[in-house]
């Protein structure tokens, strides 16, 4: 088996620029300017922890996030990062300075969260994005070679918990000083919890029925935020 080549920026990025949603939580393969990381300095840094990981008590960011410097690069072939460059994520496409970018894993560290959420947000990773990047990371710490479809198979309840995490921060900023806090709280709810329940595709269509049921219930509790929303 060989690595995946080098993805085209279509299939790489779930959002990139103007296009990310404000209220979308921190998860891994954001990619952020002007970040300070410890032992490297000063630079772009994409967030390489898993959403598990970076996340503490009541769905709250911990103080300090697993981040790689992302930075300037001379263009590769996309087949050649099959077989090498391993030390390497390709980032084709990333609008910032620059034509090709790359995220050097092996210039890493523990960068303040409060540094990331001051900093703009250039990108955010694809599923596929996200799955490549765990494959180059994987291999360049220990040479063992994973299937991107391993990690999809690993990682998909987690990426359908982000989206709901961000249905859910994006329709009740207006109202709830917290959002992640009491998404959390919701999600582990039930017996089994919704978070278990995600593990079962099928259970996932009931869920997000849940969900929308409850957004609506707390915007009703308050009725001239539910107003300034509808007229934006």
């Amino acid at each position: 088996m060989s690595l995946e080549p080098a993805a085209e920026p279509e299939r790489l990025y779930l959002a990139v620029g103007a296009d990310i949603n404000a209220h979308r939580p921190l998860f891994t393969g954001d990619i952020f300017s002007d970040v300070e990381i410890p032992g490297v300095g000063p630079s772009m840094a994409i967030v390489m922890g898993h959403p598990c990981s970076i996340r503490g008590k009541n769905g709250r960011l911990a103080e300090r996030m697993p981040v790689a410097a992302v930075k300037t690069h001379a263009p590769v072939p996309p087949e050649r990062w099959c077989n090498g460059y391993f030390s390497m994520m390709p980032l084709a496409g990333l609008p910032a300075e620059g034509d090709f970018h790359v995220a050097h894993l092996d210039l890493f560290g523990l960068a303040l969260t409060s540094e990331l959420s001051a900093a703009e947000r250039l990108a955010c990773l694809s599923q596929p994005g996200i799955n490549q990047l765990q494959q180059r990371l994987v291999f360049h710490q220990t040479r063992l070679e994973v299937p991107p479809g391993k990690f999809q198979q690993a990682f998909d309840h987690t990426y359908e918990e982000a989206e709901l995490m961000e249905d859910w921060t994006t329709a009740l900023s207006v109202v709830d000083d917290c959002p992640e806090s009491s998404f959390e709280s919701w999600i582990r709810e039930g017996s089994p919890d919704r978070q278990s329940r995600l593990k079962i595709r099928e259970e996932r269509a009931s869920i997000r029925r849940e969900l929308r049921k409850e957004i609506n219930n707390r915007l009703d509790q308050h009725p001239c935020e539910q107003e300034s929303v509808e007229s934006q």
